[in-house]
């Protein structure tokens, strides 16, 4: 009855597959929560995300493949409240593999739309991506995967307000039996904000000095920039399967570049997930 009731509810056929459900727990450290580029400004924070998420999967003929999903996601930031949100949201997915075989080339889009409520209202805000993505199988060891994303977020607050759009590629290894080594890199180019105090007459000629905020929970508020920029990033993961759950170990470096000096972000993240 879950999956009818479900099927409908997604525009799916009612012989669709039976939903799957997943959870996925983890913690991130961030260096540079701010995105300060003058060490004095530079503050770091722990991040705790959990997604709950219910997925249906349909395929068709001639390697077609369709999913709808639906879930909830949550932040929670110890040390500053003001970041916390909880995001419902619903997406889908096309994917087409011409021909049989392991070798073959699988290709697919996909979108989602959320509606973020944050705990500083003025971060609140619908938000979606649409993507393009190609997956190949290079060996009986080896996965590449390259694509494009569109991302909008929509905030209550001028500031929040992002639109940005990325190049993105993976490569995955498998060295041995439920071990997997993967390496990624990203360009995207799209709207950021930077953070800093006192008031900054060097980032107010390049950028907009938006709004002031009290997010970090400093002596004086600090205030938030506005900024078109282009981040070059890199990552390295180790993922461990257990049956059917999986913990992994992520560190990934940015780097983003816009009229001024720009800033730097390291985050370390352990990520746990499982499918039920």
């Amino acid at each position: 009855m879950l999956g009818l009731l479900l099927g409908g509810a997604l525009g799916l056929p009612a012989w669709a597959q039976v939903p799957s459900w997943a959870v996925v727990t983890g913690m991130v450290w961030q260096d540079n929560v701010t995105n300060a580029e003058r060490p004095s400004d530079l503050i770091g924070a722990w991040q705790w995300h959990t997604a709950l998420s219910t997925e249906i999967a349909h395929a068709g003929a001639g390697g077609h493949r369709w999913r709808s999903s639906a879930g909830v996601r949550t932040e929670v930031w110890p040390r500053f409240e003001g970041l916390n949100l909880v995001a419902p949201g619903v997406a889908g997915a096309w994917e087409y593999k011409p021909g049989v075989g392991p070798y073959r080339p699988v290709f697919s889009a996909d979108g989602e739309t959320e509606w973020i409520a944050a705990q500083e209202a003025a971060r609140a805000g619908w938000a979606g991506a649409l993507r393009l993505r190609m997956r190949q199988r290079l060996g009986a060891a080896w996965e590449f995967s390259a694509g494009h994303e569109w991302r909008r977020l929509d905030a209550h607050g001028m500031a929040f307000d992002r639109t940005g759009r990325e190049w993105f590629g993976r490569l995955e290894y498998v060295p041995v039996r439920d071990w997997i080594l993967a390496l990624e890199a990203a360009e995207r180019v799209g709207d950021v904000v930077s953070y800093s105090q006192p008031p900054r007459p060097d980032l107010v000629a390049i950028g907009k000095p938006i709004t002031f905020v009290d997010t970090f929970e400093q002596s004086s508020p600090w205030i938030a920039y506005y900024f078109r920029a282009r981040t070059r990033s890199g990552a390295v993961e180790v993922m461990r399967r257990f049956g059917r759950a999986t913990l992994t170990l992520r560190y990934e470096f940015r780097d983003t570049v816009h009229a001024g000096p720009g800033y730097r972000n390291r985050l370390t993240a352990v990520r746990y997930a499982v499918p039920f």
